[in-house]
């Protein structure tokens, strides 16, 4: 078992100020939190620059503990708790505060089981993105609950604690950070199982794959019971239908705007069905799509998935249009809208009147273009 000192460190970096992380390592009890006395409890750093623990220690006989430790390197770097019971790892919350007693510093370890009944999924979310190279990213956020008292871990290597279905032409699977890490799960016959222990409370699962324009439209089957089923579709004209979802109000996320649907306590057996328009290959279908747009007032939606396929900075190339000139120029004034959230008000004014002399243009461009010669 590792045991280390912080006494070097304190050395070195007692100039920035010592810090003081206070807590306690309990399991639940019939009535209250029992104390977890003789575990190992270790202190850890993670930064951009490197990361290693600092320091450790067995936890007292009522369970507490203490360090004192020094920060040091990038300003990035997160200081946090952990121990080991019954084979499953804990962390803790990360110390921000000079010093924290109790709260962010403590421990709470649990036993153990086998059973999987107190698993439920309280959300699915589906983000499925514009096409880029004929192909769409998606991400399904599985929000999966242990509302017991243990944690649950699996029988052995064959028996999952959990499982989704995900579609057979589904390309690049992969796990991203989040609470569940990829080595957490196994991709395998269609299905995405999960072995890592769960501990009570919401564990989210983030998995995200491309899919070629030709699996759409595409069907995801709704197999187990969810208290909250949501939809984002970043393309305007793609639609989703079953499992109840009915549509809300849009969202923009990081300067995108996606619709969005939202059903409640969907229950199996069901299947929900997403159609996406085919990815457009000419100018002529591009300019008609964004025409649509400006009549719905969806302008800025397009302007970032245009900027997305385009990512090159796009000029005035031989045989382009006056129109698909005006578009470039929208789709760029837009993405560098979306870089500058500090914008001054005054810059932000400049900004929505070039936009709005931008868009009054494209519309006198469209208009001429589908009058007859």
């Amino acid at each position: 078992m590792l045991c280390l000192t912080a006494s070097s460190w304190a050395a070195t970096l007692g100039a920035q100020g010592d810090r003081i992380a206070e807590g306690r390592v309990r399991r639940p009890g019939d009535k209250r939190p029992v104390a977890v006395a003789g575990t190992w409890v270790i202190l850890h750093r993670v930064g951009s620059d490197r990361a290693a623990p600092l320091d450790s220690m067995r936890s007292r006989p009522d369970g507490s503990f203490r360090f004192r430790y020094g920060v040091s390197g990038a300003t990035d770097a997160i200081y946090f708790v952990s121990t080991t019971f019954r084979g499953i790892a804990y962390f803790s919350s990360p110390l921000r505060q000079h010093t924290v007693r109790g709260g962010d510093a403590d421990l709470l370890v649990y036993d153990t089981t086998t059973a999987t009944t107190t698993l439920h999924a309280t959300g699915r979310h589906v983000v499925v993105s514009a096409p880029r190279n004929g192909k769409r990213e998606i991400a399904e956020i599985f929000e999966i609950e242990n509302d017991g008292t243990r944690t649950v871990i699996p029988k052995d290597s064959a028996q999952p604690l959990w499982s989704a279905v995900f579609p057979q032409a589904a390309e690049s699977l992969t796990v991203a950070p989040g609470d569940l890490s990829e080595g957490a799960v196994a991709f395998r016959r269609g299905r995405g199982e999960l072995f890592a222990p769960i501990s009570p409370g919401v564990r989210q699962l983030v998995v995200t794959y491309r899919l070629p324009a030709s699996a759409f439209p595409l069907s995801l089957p709704l197999d187990r019971p969810v208290a909250v089923l949501e939809v984002l579709l970043e393309e305007p004209l793609s639609v989703v239908s079953g499992g109840g979802l009915a549509e809300t109000a849009a969202v923009d996320i990081d300067g995108r705007a996606f619709r969005r649907f939202v059903a409640r306590n969907v229950g199996p057996p069901g299947v929900m069905q997403i159609k996406a328009p085919t990815p457009s290959t000419g100018n002529r279908t591009v300019i008609l799509i964004i025409a649509v747009m400006l009549a719905v007032g969806l302008s800025l939606a397009f302007a970032v998935w245009f900027s997305r396929r385009s990512r090159n900075p796009v000029g005035t190339a031989a045989g382009a249009s006056r129109a698909d000139v005006l578009l470039a120029e929208l789709a760029s004034l837009d993405a560098r809208i979306a870089r500058t959230p500090e914008a001054t008000g005054e810059e932000r004014a400049a900004f929505d009147r070039q936009r709005a002399e931008l868009k009054a243009q494209v519309a006198q461009m469209l208009a001429a273009e589908s009058s007859p010669a």
